[in-house]
């Protein structure tokens, strides 16, 4: 390979043309880097995505976002051998208000209520509208008895008894020809 030495302040710069590398003599290393470096603020920024997942990932998308955002109610799961206990804080609800229903290996909490309170005496009127609503979908680790299923609802606190269900045994299916 041709090198050229460019001239300057009185002293003599080897050149290479652009695109053209010295290949490595035998016995010595190559010059070229072996991997391309990370950009120092890499990790920081998975960094900060990790929080903010953390923080921001149990709130709803806003356009599934409920009049009162779900990260208002604390929803809690309690496993034990025989049952799973699910327990949500759901104030300002009757229980009647409460829609429960089990889908495969999802749980569905929701609760609706309105109010409404009308005031005449002379000289003025006062209406008042009261709108609570709740609503959450579970993922259930194991099977549930749903013929057994229970729930309570006492000073705010909605309380789901869900009976695991015993795992059926391992059957070998015979191949018929």
């Amino acid at each position: 390979m041709a090198k050229r030495e460019k001239e300057g302040n009185g002293s003599k710069v080897p050149v290479q043309r652009s695109g053209q590398a010295d290949a490595p003599r035998p016995g010595q290393r190559s010059q070229l880097p072996a991997f391309r470096a990370e950009h120092p603020l890499r990790r920081l920024r998975e960094e900060m995505d990790m929080l903010f997942d953390r923080f921001f990932g149990h709130w709803p998308a806003p356009e599934e976002a409920p009049a009162l955002p779900e990260r208002f109610w604390d929803v809690d799961v309690e496993e034990a051998d025989k049952e799973v206990v699910v327990r949500a804080e759901a104030p300002g609800f009757e229980p009647k208000d409460f829609d429960i229903h089990i889908s495969g290996n999802t749980l569905t909490i929701k609760a609706e209520h309105k109010e409404e309170a009308e005031e005449k005496e002379t000289g003025y009127r006062r209406w008042e509208q009261r709108y609570g609503q709740f609503q959450r979908s579970l993922p259930l680790s194991t099977d549930v008895n749903t013929d057994k299923v229970e729930a309570r609802y006492h000073s705010g606190v909605l309380e789901v008894h869900l009976p695991r269900t015993e795992p059926s045994p391992r059957k070998r299916i015979e191949v018929k020809t």
